[in-house]
């Protein structure tokens, strides 16, 4: 600007925080609503953070990478990577009091509302198919209720109607005929020909010469029968990825149910999200308990206990095993999505976030370790279990499990399933676990809804419908859009978004969200954030902070980013699709074309990124409720730029700065200035080159 002539670019000598007048501090995120306690705040956290991840994916990839092996990548990752991105956030949210798209206006770094945008469509695409795992799970619970009259879980080898398909054994050729190899009233092998038998390692493999196969149907299968119940009963699974095969009635009930649950938890948003986390927070942790006390108790538990806890060292110099701990712990803390500045904007501006953001942290990372001293004893004893019908099976080693399909999916409805239905008590731990999993899942999912609704807010999308009537539509557009997941081949299109979905975004998004704070406006974002840090909580932030913020986050995550790509780390076909076998010979046919829309699904976040990086109007709206303030703003600043020693009656909330006390002194009191070309406009009284109002707006 020079010799009178206004530009819509920032004021010059104000700082970003005085780039506008502020507004009240003091309410929460832009919704305007504040948790009641402390305490329902530190709940909804745990209860995000701590979800249906710590439960079966921590533990199925600590069994992929070595067990006890694994814990070391991944506790590096959390104190080197997770930990300070997990402050990060909660810091930016509860400074700004605005969630992921408002906080870079507060910070006056319009274009980096492209960062917002991008977590935001994360967090949407994980909503979409992450609640079909809460309709499995109420699936499941409802036919465990439904086979109460009958004494037999659905998915037992007991349940009627039932028969275990034929086994293909292969033995010996020297005591194939053997009559006393085989039981002919159980099916069942005798153990002490066990090491007679050739394991085949890959299904459908011709046995070497000296092996002939035998054909046997035994009476007891419960790995089989819980393989079948998934896959022909709940899924009642299509061919693959390219045949949907139609809705299946029985999980779309559960989905539709799930969706209810979803909305009733956040039709009010905190005020009736913040009273669930009272349940489904901390009722995981009982159901844990009784779980643990339990799986001590199994026969060959030890097994199972042992492979989680005795590192296997040799695992550790594989890349593959650091770059599964670094992305466990993005998944598992949840940083990326925008949902945790969507909790901190919500809560007392008093809080001492680097202390929550530590204590939840280590509550998650607790959680996993503790899941897996549960899950694993668990698994020792289905491999006792599992040796009496299959002799490639040994109750010392948990090798044998990969036969039954032990993933993610795998362990929470196929493996655990398998265990509970040989516990005494069985329909007790059935309905515990299956009311701990939908415990985790939903608070997970309603705090992804919480972060897109928040979003609409703030982008103005909206503004004149209620909450329950904007939750109630994000809600209906996510169940009609997610109906692809309860078709028959909906578990294809599950696994495509979970594959894709997250992969490249997240790590983009934390990473400008270091250098947004550490980096833009020549560091001085970062001193204004760490004096507010002072004044309003009482913490200092000191160099260590910013030396992760600054360098080892960034530098971390644009490692991982090539570890994605570069072999042997990296690869393209996510699925396997090149290998893929139509189901039932293999998994499921996954057609070339999913390679491509896998990967299309993994840069939309960041095509909305890169489109409101060069267009931020498109998110940027103040609303009507903000127009008396835009105009005091435009009239205090036609004032000062003309030396006038007066200025226009300011609305409430606003203050003017002086020496003492600039405007804006506080993050969560800076509206931001839009930045828009260059105009002037001339005055007709005087014909002296004035500010041009219309171009500029406040938030």
């Amino acid at each position: 600007m020079k010799e009178g002539v206004e530009t819509c670019d920032i004021v010059p000598g104000l700082s970003i925080s005085q780039a506008a007048p502020p507004q009240d501090a003091e309410v929460g995120a832009s919704s305007g609503q504040e948790y009641e306690n402390n305490t329902q705040y530190i709940l909804s956290l745990v209860g995000y953070a701590v979800g249906l991840g710590n439960l079966w994916r921590f533990p199925y990839l600590a069994y992929t990478y070595g067990g006890g092996a694994f814990l070391i990548p991944y506790f590096c990752a959390l104190f080197f990577l997770g930990l300070p991105l997990f402050i990060l956030e909660l810091g930016l949210g509860q400074m700004t009091r605005r969630g992921t798209l408002g906080m870079w206006l507060k910070l006056g770094l319009p274009r980096m509302q492209g960062v917002g945008v991008a977590a935001t469509c994360c967090a949407f695409l994980v909503a979409l198919y992450y609640n079909v795992i809460l309709g499995w799970t109420i699936y499941y619970f409802g036919r465990t209720l439904g086979a109460l009259p009958s004494g037999v879980l659905p998915w037992s080898d007991q349940a009627e109607g039932f028969v275990c398909p034929e086994t293909v054994l292969y033995p010996r050729s020297t005591v194939a005929n053997d009559p006393y190899l085989i039981n002919p009233a159980t099916g069942l092998f005798n153990a002490s020909f066990v090491s007679d038998f050739w394991c085949p390692e890959v299904a459908g493999s011709h046995a070497p010469a000296g092996f002939q196969a035998v054909r046997v149907r035994p009476l007891s299968c419960p790995a089989r029968s819980a393989a079948v119940f998934w896959e022909e009963q709940a899924m009642q699974q299509s061919s693959g990825l390219d045949d949907l095969a139609g809705l299946n009635p029985g999980i779309v009930v559960a989905f539709t149910i799930a969706w209810l649950l979803v909305y009733l938890c956040v039709f009010q948003g905190i005020k009736s999200s913040g009273k669930v986390v009272y349940v489904t927070a901390t009722l995981p942790y009982f159901c844990l308990a009784a779980f643990l006390i339990r799986a001590a108790m199994l026969p060959n538990a030890l097994t199972g206990l042992k492979f989680f806890l005795i590192p296997d060292w040799s695992i550790l110099g594989h890349g593959q095993v650091w770059l599964a701990a670094a992305v466990q712990i993005f998944y598992s803390l949840g940083v990326g999505y925008g949902s945790l500045m969507a909790f901190a904007s919500c809560s007392s501006k008093h809080n001492d976030f680097v202390r929550d953001a530590t204590t939840i942290a280590f509550i998650n990372c607790g959680t996993s370790v503790l899941a897996g001293s549960v899950v694993f004893p668990i698994l020792g004893f289905l491999v006792s279990e599992l040796q009496i019908s299959n002799p490639c099976i040994s109750g010392d080693s948990l090798d044998g499990l990969k036969s039954i399909g032990l993933s993610g999916t795998g362990l929470a409805f196929i493996a655990f399933p398998i265990a509970i239905a040989r516990m005494p008590g069985s329909f007790f731990f059935a309905i515990l676990f299956f009311v701990m999993l939908l415990c985790l899942g939903i608070d997970s999912q309603f705090a992804m809804v919480e972060t897109v609704v928040l979003v609409l807010s703030e982008a103005g999308v909206g503004r004149k419908l209620s909450r329950p009537v904007l939750s109630g539509i994000v809600c209906l557009v996510s169940y009609l859009i997610g109906l692809i997941f309860v078709c028959r081949g909906g578990l294809y299109w599950f696994n495509l978004l979970d594959s894709y979905s997250s992969v490249l975004a997240l790590f983009v998004v934390t990473c400008l969200e270091c250098v947004g704070l550490t980096w833009a406006s020549e560091g001085k974002l970062w001193l204004e954030f760490k004096q507010q840090t002072k004044e309003w909580t009482g913490r200092e932030l000191g160099p260590i902070l910013h030396l992760f913020w600054k360098w080892v986050c960034p530098g971390l995550i644009l490692a991982l980013l090539l570890a994605n790509f570069i072999p042997p780390t990296g690869k393209v076909d996510l699925m396997g699709a090149g290998d893929s076998v139509p189901y039932p010979e293999g998994q499921g046919y996954l057609p070339a074309w999913s390679i491509g829309f896998g990967w299309f699904l993994a840069v939309v976040p960041l095509l909305a990124l890169l489109l409101v990086v060069a267009y931020p109007r498109l998110v940027y709206d103040g609303g009507e409720e903000d127009l008396s303030r835009k105009q005091w703003y435009q009239n205090w600043l036609v004032s000062e730029l003309a030396g006038s020693s007066g200025s226009a009656e300011k609305p409430a909330g606003i203050r003017i700065g002086n020496a003492e006390n600039p405007a804006g002194s506080s993050m969560a009191d800076m509206p931001p200035v839009v930045q828009k070309k260059k105009r002037t406009k001339k005055s007709k009284k005087s014909g002296s080159e004035v500010a041009c109002l219309p171009c500029i707006k406040i938030c």
